[in-house]
């Protein structure tokens, strides 16, 4: 097998066995990345992976340390898709509403002015592509996206790279208590965003209570801009026989991932709503791994964990299921590159981190380093927070 590059491993030690979720969180504090540094911006249902896979984690369970624990000089740096970091908006989002002067900014590079931050997978994409004015462009270095760019993001000018490292799931979300049916199909669901159906007693005979048939659904959708939206439009165009839905007047953009978009209604409208919501994140909550940030900081007092109380998963059965990939996409002319990332290595830094064209998964070459997520440091935490391994290259392709 041909060998691009070799390189020096540079290599995460002690690495602790996958055991149960820790609770911890990784550094979240917004820096102001060098011009070396990896920077990566997007989706936020895949921003607690790599930030676990930047920085790890500890508890008093044990811990599972990142690529920057090894104190690497060049740094893999991850911004959330929103300024708080529980993964819920701040302030208005730009996606459910006119821009307004308080949308938050980070600050891409040391010494640049602060640009607004791009709040999911899409939002993400269309950043990159902006990033590339020569004068001021290069400091978006990858994206995080469950959706791989289209036809019109990545051109044969400007190709764009996707690799998998994980698979999440999606399902739906209700209230734990709910007028909901026990079983909502995916045709059920094409029926009910698309305004066919307004009540449950519009859902199949036979699946819904007789007191609460008269009782009006509150379809609920990720904001535009955010790769989960993307992902449940895609199921619900298969399930329409390819032709997309139009959206019916009841459905409500809501942010992505969040539980209180159900748990902060009125009891009597919370009885009918429902949200596509990823598994991963129902998880990470479930664990106690994101706070009340309330209560001021307090290391001996750590404020209550944030839960995914209140809501519940629609599985099993009929009920409607997709995958969500975890995508990773930079530039194709990131691939080609010829410029080491770290000192002792001859790698680039896309080789480093996420995709080296000479790995082969399938018959791994000893001589050969995996990228940091296809190794078993990074294999190991991203099993640690419920999602399953799987390290895929797409290549080129598009989404259309």
């Amino acid at each position: 097998m041909s060998k691009r590059r070799t390189a020096v491993a540079i290599t995460v030690a002690g690495v602790v066995s996958a055991g149960a979720l820790a609770a911890a969180m990784p550094s979240q504090a917004d820096p102001a990345p060098t011009a070396t540094d990896v920077v990566g911006v997007g989706s936020d249902i895949i921003q607690n992976s790599v930030d676990f896979l930047g920085d790890g984690y500890s508890w008093s369970g044990g811990s599972l340390p990142g690529y920057n624990t090894a104190g690497n000089k060049n740094r893999l740096i991850s911004f959330s898709a929103t300024a708080d970091g529980n993964g819920r908006n701040a302030f208005t989002d730009p996606a459910l509403g006119t821009s307004v002067k308080l949308n938050p900014t980070i600050v891409l590079r040391a010494g640049t002015s602060p640009v607004q931050r791009p709040n999911g997978g899409g939002a993400g994409l269309n950043a990159l592509v902006a990033d590339g004015n020569p004068t001021n462009g290069g400091r978006i270095s990858f994206v995080r996206s469950p959706n791989k760019p289209t036809s019109a993001q990545s051109t044969p000018t400007r190709p764009l790279h996707t690799i998998q490292f994980a698979d999440d799931k999606q399902y739906i979300a209700t209230a734990t208590t709910t007028n909901a049916p026990a079983d909502l199909t995916t045709a059920d669901l094409v029926k009910i965003y698309s305004g066919t159906w307004t009540t449950w007693g519009d859902v199949a005979a036979g699946v819904t209570p007789g007191a609460h048939t008269g009782e009006t659904i509150v379809p609920l959708l990720p904001q535009d801009g955010a790769g989960v939206q993307t992902i449940f439009l895609n199921a619900l165009k298969a399930a329409n026989g390819g032709a997309a839905i139009t959206l019916g007047g009841a459905v409500q953009k809501v942010q992505q991932n969040d539980p209180t978009t159900i748990t902060a209604l009125p009891d009597a409208t919370r009885k009918n709503a429902i949200v596509p919501f990823p598994k991963g994140r129902y998880e990470l909550l479930g664990a106690g791994y994101f706070r009340d940030p309330a209560p001021v900081y307090n290391s001996d007092s750590p404020s209550a964990a944030l839960s995914n109380a209140g809501i519940k998963l629609q599985t099993g059965g009929s009920n409607f299921i997709a995958d969500i990939p975890y995508y990773i996409v930079f530039r194709e002319s990131d691939v080609n590159s010829s410029t080491p990332w770290q000192p002792g290595s001859t790698l680039n830094w896309v080789e480093t981190l996420f995709y080296n064209p000479d790995y082969d998964p399938a018959d791994p070459d000893p001589d050969v380093t995996p990228p940091f997520v296809a190794s078993a440091a990074g294999k190991a935490i991203i099993q640690s927070i419920g999602l399953t391994p799987l390290y895929a290259d797409h290549a080129n392709t598009t989404t259309g």
